[in-house]
């Protein structure tokens, strides 16, 4: 049992700093002692159960009406946000002792992603980087490598949906930037979000199944983004001249759909963002 197992959100506990209300606070003892602390959490009280645990089938139950509740009253969502801890934010970093490496701190991964995801979620819905949001749902889950990872759906107001290509464009890129404009994305582009790579010029990655990638890359190049294909947004890939991650030559074929502004504000893994197709409903997320 890990940390990040019993604390998946996050919370703090207690610490030296943590004060007593304003009605429990004497001239002699202004903080909360430990005792005081988890005597506090322990005592039982009226109306707890332990069976009100989450993950159980009537718990995802509910959790899927909430969700197509919310699209009943405020419509489709309009944006698909994906989220993923970085093990290399400066946060975490700076709080290893000795030779420790993130993975040795699940509760420091889970405190320093939940502190991120909330400055995300007041980006969006507080400063509205993407316009009007009338509703949103998100999910946290641990993939395989122990990093917490959050999938997030916007629904926008009529005047922020995005109908046009130029629209689509401004908010979701699938191309490596200009190294000469902007090279710090263009180094966490070539970190953070190429796929891969896969094909032909790697036949052992993960993700090929049968000679071919279970993700559809590399994608297609195209010069210009379709609206709606099939249900689906077909993004802007042009031809450019390829660029050398690694041993690799990397083009736009094998780049990962990002918001160049989220990106490079979090530096995050996984930072991605696409336009939600006719078909893509709360229930993605529960």
């Amino acid at each position: 049992m890990t940390y990040s197992l019993l604390f998946p959100r996050g919370e703090c506990s207690w610490n030296t700093g943590m004060e007593h209300v304003e009605e429990r606070r004497t001239a002699k003892r202004t903080r909360v002692t430990q005792l005081q602390y988890y005597v506090y959490r322990l005592f039982q009280r009226n109306g707890f159960s332990i069976l009100h645990s989450s993950g159980s089938p009537r718990h995802m139950q509910q959790n899927y009406q909430d969700g197509m509740a919310m699209v009943r009253k405020f419509g489709k969502p309009g944006l698909f946000l994906t989220f993923t801890c970085n093990p290399s934010w400066s946060e975490i970093l700076n709080s290893m002792e000795g030779v420790q490496r993130p993975e040795d701190r699940p509760d420091i991964i889970v405190r320093v992603f939940n502190m991120k995801l909330k400055e995300l979620l007041e980006d969006v819905c507080k400063h509205r980087i993407f316009g009007t949001v009338l509703a949103y749902i998100y999910v946290i889950e641990f993939q395989k490598y122990g990093l917490p990872h959050a999938h997030i759906l916007l629904t926008l107001d009529s005047e922020s949906k995005i109908r046009t290509k130029d629209y689509i464009d401004k908010f979701v890129s699938a191309e490596l930037p200009d190294p000469c404009t902007d090279l710090r994305l263009f180094q966490i582009v070539t970190k953070c979000t190429v796929h891969g790579p896969c094909g032909t010029i790697n036949i052992n990655s993960p993700c090929m199944r049968d000679g071919q990638c279970c993700k559809s890359f590399p994608k297609q190049f195209r010069d210009d983004t379709e609206e709606n294909v099939n249900g689906y947004p077909i993004y802007r890939r042009r031809v450019t001249e390829p660029v050398q991650v690694g041993k690799y030559s990397i083009d736009n074929r094998l780049v990962v759909l990002y918001n160049p502004w989220l990106l490079k504000k979090f530096n995050a893994q996984g930072s991605g963002v696409r336009v939600c197709d006719e078909r893509i409903h709360a229930d993605m997320v529960n």
